[in-house]
């Protein structure tokens, strides 16, 4: 959402990761690039507008999505003017005039017929400050004059994009080998070996620690901040494109394709002057590399008054007609009552300001379409005030320069229907729990079983106790204490039905992992997963209370709707497995959620 937009706050991180792309062109070190930060902090958005800026040519992930914004067809660079010829010449007419004219070969105009990210660009220079107009001469804050290596004539840079989310260690190798087979139409000799080497490291990852060690060992010995001299680059690394691989939601990746990360890591240090990685999560703890291989770059989460001028700028960028213009208004207020809904429901996601500015002005045009006043109609009849009006005064846009009433007006009373949109994410929980990774579906099923508890014990608790034994209530006592006391003796005071601490779902969570040897995340995962489901919507955001965190269902999800979704998904994963020819086993959360009753002695 943000990559046709300025960039409005992360024009230092924009510059960051250009930095580091020049500082692997001209091999200073060959560290991978580690981003992380909050969700819908722009993290990838960023990423993807900075690679879009320096790749010679299109992205494959720019191809899957047609966008034709991007690639050779693009005529300006962020400097100087073009003089690239049209795409229909053709390659042999394109090199041939670089043939003879070696000298005037810019990388920060021309090329952007080798660069694909010029369009983008040319656009940035239009809306965002930051760049400057095409017509006007180089400025210190432009990347051209800021990194002259990464923009002057040179190396070439190529631009990979691959999500990892939820891959096994094939999957990934087959992806990013995919990707670099399809950048380019035919692969020189190294880049051959490069994506060779990436499609062994399947085969390498069960010695993928032995190496690991062996890697520390080399760099404890000798320091890899001692970049090496650009004068040694011969002239076969010079013709060699340098390869920036980005790959996104590592957290995610399955744990049998964590060695294979680690792997890519080595690889990027063995093929120092040919990969580049940067890799993207939303948890700082990455463990899966090597610290000393990572170059951090944090994103921080979105301030309020950032978030409320980025509202401002999406309305403001609306295409209003002139007479949608003077009978619509949102007002200020209401703009900042988003930037604070988004901070606190959603952690300062940017794009969940977007999609509800976007959908309170559609909602405002529609309401102006169907309530049309009278000509001359003004006030109401009579004098008499309409019913509401104290409200659509408080929204009206200060100033006495409206030329009428405007015809459709959107309150804060009104924002809470509007923002829930059409497909509320109640009457989703199929759609997404079909598109989480397994692992999230394994915390999930942990809070649904732990709600299954605490309904049973709050129906304990209402039974009445006038004609039972002392030996029966001192058994049910007992058995309650016994059984809940090891997952719920943590929470902190009183606890309401529905409220759960962060560390008994962890406890759950790992006992369920024990019992059925499957592969499980850390603490720092299992957060992420809870984040997670706060961000769709269903449960309340962690808080912190004493030594625990503390978080609740909201109803936005009934437990017998959650309970059919993961039903449904452990049943599509089983009917997977028979169309690969596999054997049909048993319907895996079918057998979580019996194996977690039975934690719990349900």
């Amino acid at each position: 959402m943000m990559e046709n937009t300025p960039l409005l706050g992360r024009e230092q991180e924009y510059n960051d990761v250009l930095r580091f792309i020049e500082e692997r062109l001209l091999i200073q070190h060959c560290k991978s690039l580690f981003v992380f930060g909050a969700c819908g902090s722009g993290k990838t958005s960023t990423i993807i507008r900075a690679m879009r800026r320096v790749t010679h040519r299109v992205m494959t992930y720019d191809k899957a999505a047609g966008r034709s914004s991007t690639g050779s067809n693009s005529s300006n660079g962020g400097g100087g003017l073009s003089d690239s010829p049209p795409p229909a010449a053709g390659r042999k007419q394109q090199k041939q005039m670089e043939r003879q004219r070696p000298t005037k070969r810019q990388r920060g105009s021309e090329t952007e017929g080798n660069a694909a990210g010029a369009a983008a660009v040319s656009a940035d220079n239009v809306k965002d400050g930051h760049f400057r107009s095409i017509g006007n001469a180089a400025t210190p804050g432009d990347p051209t004059v800021l990194f002259p290596h990464l923009f002057g004539k040179g190396r070439r840079v190529q631009c990979h994009y691959v999500n990892c989310a939820d891959m096994t260690a094939q999957q990934l190798c087959d992806s990013i080998s995919e990707t670099f087979c399809s950048s380019q139409v035919r692969l020189d000799a190294q880049t051959r070996t490069l994506v060779n080497a990436v499609g062994g490291i399947p085969k390498r990852v069960s010695a993928m620690r032995r190496r690991s060690r062996e890697l520390l060992k080399h760099y404890d010995q000798q320091p890899i901040e001692e970049g090496l001299p650009t004068a040694g680059l011969t002239k076969t690394t010079v013709k060699t494109p340098l390869h920036v691989l980005v790959l996104d939601e590592v957290e995610y990746v399955r744990a049998a394709a964590r060695g294979a990360l680690a792997s890519l890591a080595e690889l990027s240090a063995e093929y120092a002057s040919q990969l580049a990685l940067v890799f993207i999560s939303n948890q700082r703890e990455f463990v899966h590399v090597p610290h000393m291989l990572l170059k951090e770059l944090p994103f921080e989460a979105y301030s309020a008054e950032m978030l409320e001028s980025i509202g401002n700028h999406i309305v403001a960028a609306a295409h209003f007609t002139r007479k949608e213009k003077e009978q619509v208004q949102l007002s200020p207020g209401l703009i900042r009552y988003i930037a604070r809904k988004a901070l606190v429901e959603f952690s300062g996601d940017v794009r969940q300001v977007a999609v509800m500015c976007r959908r309170l002005i559609h909602t405002a045009v529609e309401e102006q379409k169907k309530s049309v006043p009278p000509k001359g109609r003004v006030s109401t009849e009579g004098g008499e005030t309409p019913r509401g009006s104290r409200e659509l005064a408080g929204a009206t846009a200060p100033g006495g320069n409206s030329p009428g009433v405007p015809a459709a007006l959107i309150t804060l009373a009104q924002s809470q229907k509007i923002l829930r949109g059409p497909d509320s994410v109640g009457d989703r929980v199929f759609e997404y729990v079909s598109a989480m990774p397994e692992q999230m579906l394994y915390v999930l099923s942990c809070l649904v079983v732990l709600m299954l508890r605490q309904q049973r014990d709050s129906q304990i608790a209402k039974v009445s106790i006038g004609s039972t034994s002392a030996v029966g209530r001192r058994q049910n006592k007992t058995a309650i204490g016994s059984s809940f006391g090891s997952y719920s003796a943590a929470e902190p005071g009183p606890v309401v039905p529905g409220t759960f601490t962060t560390r008994v779902v962890h406890r759950l969570y790992t006992a369920l992992m024990g019992q059925q040897r499957f592969p499980s995340m850390n603490a720092a995962g299992i957060s992420s997963a809870i984040d997670g489901f706060a961000d769709i919507g269903i449960i309340s955001r962690p808080q912190r209370r004493g030594n625990e965190e503390v978080f609740s269902f909201n109803g936005t999800w009934t437990l017998e709707s959650m309970q059919a979704a993961l039903t449904a998904r452990g049943e599509a994963l089983r009917q997977e497995r028979v169309d690969c020819g596999l054997d049909s086993a048993e319907n895996r959360f079918e057998e979580v959620l019996r194996e977690l009753k039975g934690i719990l002695s349900l």
